[in-house]
């Protein structure tokens, strides 16, 4: 008994060296290189951070998500309709959505090398840019959560891109960040699947962690990119049954191809 609870004591002491040693890394390397004095799309020097994370060039090319959106999943609409065809048919489990950014050219090619290229420091202005985005609507979420990653996954891309975004949206906003969901084995890359293919893709693969953390609670969930809306969905589905509300967020929205469209369910 006494050996059992020495190992669990050491085992408790490392995991908080660990963490201790990651803190002291990452606040070294953001005194070394700092993240907020460059335009997070092509890198020239920019003295307005805060205000926007991009400079004056690129902030004349980006594809932002302005103009007519879709009310519940923010995605680009061209007629005059308040909600888009695909929300008119399905139903969803989240509330909203919030995506500054349309995932085309520039932005596109940006959050790919966020995601592979594992270039952690633009999380930040991805945060500015939402939390902006999201505006006063901010004050209403108790919580902010993030889709999951498994254990391999995060071991082959060695960070949970969609973590490190909520812990920076979690800082600017001043809400807790929590981890609320855990994904229970691995599933094909949704980019390489279809609306049909990618719902059955992520059926039942996402579990909450603990109920009483969310009990009654509004929550904001956090991805990179919001496509389809199947995995936000997926997530917002488990979150309902205990939270008071689900909300979605993510950097960019990719628009809906014709192919992709629905039939209602």
């Amino acid at each position: 008994m006494q050996k059992k609870k020495w190992q669990n004591y050491s085992m408790k002491t490392k995991r908080k060296n660990r963490t201790s040693n990651k803190n002291w890394l990452e606040n070294f390397l953001r005194l070394i290189f700092p993240p907020d004095i460059k335009c997070i799309f092509c890198g020239r020097d920019i003295n307005h951070f805060y205000e926007r994370p991009f400079c004056d060039s690129c902030g004349k090319t980006l594809s932002f998500n302005i103009g007519n959106r879709c009310r519940i999943c923010d995605e680009p609409i061209e007629n005059e309709a308040i909600v888009c065809d695909n929300c008119q048919r399905r139903k969803h489990y989240f509330k909203h959505a919030y995506c500054p950014l349309v995932y085309r050219d520039k932005v596109r090619e940006n959050i790919l090398s966020y995601k592979i290229d594992n270039k952690r420091y633009l999380a930040l202005g991805y945060a500015l840019l939402i939390v902006k985005y999201i505006g006063e609507d901010i004050k209403n979420f108790d919580l902010i959560t993030y889709v999951p990653m498994t254990r391999t996954r995060k071991k082959e891309r060695s960070f949970n891109q969609a973590k490190l975004l909520a812990e920076e949206i979690g800082k600017i906003a001043h809400l807790p960040v929590v981890e609320c969901l855990k994904k229970n084995y691995d599933t094909k890359a949704q980019k390489e699947l279809n609306y049909v293919e990618r719902l059955d893709n992520i059926k039942n693969i996402f579990s909450v962690v603990d109920k009483d953390k969310i009990k009654n609670k509004n929550i904001l969930l956090v991805d990179d990119i919001i496509t389809t809306c199947a995995t936000v969905d997926a997530c917002a589905k488990e979150l309902s049954r205990y939270a008071c509300s689900i909300s979605a967020c993510a950097v960019a929205r990719n628009k809906l191809h014709k192919k992709t469209k629905i039939n209602k369910c």
